[in-house]
Order: structure tokens, then C-alpha cells, then sequence
């Protein structure tokens, strides 16, 4: 049986509960609200990863601090795009224009059924009706947890009774030293090409080398603060990033997603978000998020920790 205990109440009366898993190497907290994973401590290590104890600050600047956010995750230009044609519409949550994480209706607001919990495993499920958000079909998003070792091995799945958008992703944000600012934490992501932005933070359509930018990072170093764009992979599961603090602990992304967006902006960690390309619906281009009744959407992600 798992160790589950409640955690608190939301702004609204919600409960929170908190499932607690352990390893012989590590120990990580899940919270049933957004399936977020808010501690990961190695060999009685400082936290990770950012979290906080104070639910409150999950529903203010801590909102996108480690859940998974669905149906679609990162922007959607102009919060509206064609789908077989018919245009839908988002909620404009950023600048008043654009859809940024599904809006208030995204998955990292919802409290998610615990379907099943061990020490080692947590399985939460959530259910995202018809409609809500501007997302066409009933669809249902599961996400296990495990933790094996010095690992973290996170599987999304995700199934629809209509043609929507799809794009899940866990939004960690990591600190490995537990301190108040990340610097001195190097960066290292394989990846030769990148998604450039616009002022607003959106693809511009262009899938340009990191050679000669300050986003190229195949060798580690510091990060850029404003880095906040996609990397993109080819096909296949594989290193997605890599981070080492000052301490000596390291971390260590891998995923089968093509995409994986870096922010760095804030100087409480860095957001490392294994998914399919953001803003796909605008840019024939990129690898589509589509879908459809009968498939079967899944990603999986390793995380890797030492030190």
C-alpha cells in the first residue's frame, strides 16, 4: 500500500493529498493536485526540485512548478487554430491574445484520481469533458510515476472520443542544490537545431541551428536567462538534457518527445519540459498534435540523478 496523507486545502475547499515514494536512493512526493512532483531528495539530499508546503503558492507563482500540463501544454498563437476545419477557440491567458498551458482549464488545476499507489509507484488519472477549455472530445490523461534506483520514470498516456489537440508535458522546474537561485548550475542539451521566438514568446515558423547562438548548448555551460524556446530532436528515446549544480549533483532528462522546452528566466530553477513542438496548429512544419479517437497517445520520460 502507499504512503498517502492529505496535504492541505485549496483556495476553494478542495483537498490535496500527497503520495510519498521511496527507492533504496531516492525519495519524491506527488501531489494529487496537477500530478505534480513537488520534492525529489537523493541519498537525504536537499530537494531537487521546486515545491513549496504551502498549497497556496501552486495557485500563484508556483502554478506551473511540476505538473503535467494537458491537453496542451507551452502557446497557441492568438488562442484559436484550425482543427479539420473548424476553428476553436482558447482561453487568451497570456498578453490577452494567446493560450499559454490550456488556460485555467489545463491539467495542472485539476485534483486527479489516485488510481493506484505503492511505495515505488503512484498511478493519477484525470478526465478533461468535452469542450472544457475549448478542446473538443472526452478525453483521459494517466500518468505513472516510479521511482527505480537513482530514477524517476514518469509514463503519460492520454485517449480522446473526438479529434483534439494533444500535447501533454511535465513542467519541472530544477534547483538540484535546494538553493534560492540556480546559478552556477551548468546546462547541457544535445540538441543542434531550436524553435527562434517572437516578442510574445511564440515560434516564429523558423527551425534554425544553435550554432552561433547563445542557445547553443551541446557543451555544458550557464544557461542564457532568456532562454525560454524549444529544443528539437529526431525521433527515438534519448538524452533531452542535462544539468549540473554546483554541488556536484547532476541530473539527467531522457525522453522519447521530439521536442523539449528550456525556460530559465526565473531564478528559482530551470523548467526542462520534454514535449511535441509548441504552437504546432499554426506550423504545418512541425511534428502534429493531433489526436484522434482509437490512438493511443504515450511518452515516456527518465529522469536520472547523482552526485
Amino acid at each position: 500500500m502507499g504512503e498517502i496523507e492529505e496535504a492541505g486545502h485549496l483556495s476553494d475547499g478542495r483537498v490535496v493529498r500527497r503520495v510519498t515514494l521511496r527507492s533504496d536512493r531516492l525519495v519524491a512526493e506527488v501531489l494529487d493536485h496537477g500530478a505534480r512532483l513537488v520534492s525529489v531528495r537523493l541519498d537525504d539530499g536537499p530537494n531537487m526540485t521546486v515545491g513549496s508546503r504551502d498549497l497556496a503558492d501552486y495557485e500563484g507563482a508556483l502554478k506551473y512548478a511540476g505538473p503535467i500540463v494537458a491537453p496542451v501544454v507551452n502557446r497557441i498563437t492568438g488562442a484559436a487554430a484550425e482543427l479539420e476545419g473548424q476553428t476553436l477557440g482558447f482561453e487568451a491567458n497570456q498578453a490577452g491574445r494567446h493560450s499559454l498551458h490550456s488556460g485555467g482549464a489545463g491539467t495542472h488545476a485539476k485534483i486527479w484520481d489516485i488510481v493506484e499507489a505503492t511505495t515505488e509507484a503512484v498511478t493519477l488519472r484525470a478526465e478533461m469533458p468535452d469542450g472544457e477549455g475549448g478542446f473538443p472530445g472526452n478525453s483521459v490523461i494517466t500518468a505513472i510515476y516510479r521511482v527505480e534506483g537513482p530514477d524517476i520514470l514518469l509514463e503519460i498516456e492520454g485517449a480522446t472520443d473526438q479529434v483534439t489537440f494533444f500535447n501533454p508535458a511535465h513542467h519541472g522546474v530544477w534547483n538540484l542544490d535546494g538553493v534560492a537561485d540556480y546559478a552556477g548550475h551548468l546546462l547541457m542539451v544535445p540538441a543542434e537545431r531550436y524553435l527562434p521566438v517572437d516578442g510574445d514568446t511564440l515560434p516564429t515558423g523558423e527551425i534554425a541551428p544553435v550554432e552561433g547562438t547563445v542557445y547553443d548548448h551541446r557543451a555544458a555551460r550557464g544557461p542564457d536567462r532568456t532562454l525560454d524556446h524549444n529544443f528539437c530532436f529526431e525521433g527515438g528515446f534519448g538524452l533531452r538534457a542535462r544539468l549540473d549544480a554546483p554541488s556536484g549533483r547532476w541530473m539527467e532528462v531522457h525522453s522519447d518527445a521530439p521536442g523539449c522546452q528550456v525556460f530559465a528566466g526565473r531564478p528559482q530553477g530551470i523548467a526542462i519540459e520534454p514535449q511535441l513542438w509548441p504552437d504546432a496548429p499554426h506550423n504545418p512544419g512541425f511534428p502534429p498534435i493531433v489526436l484522434r479517437p482509437g490512438e493511443t497517445f504515450r511518452q515516456v520520460t527518465r529522469f536520472r540523478f547523482g552526485g
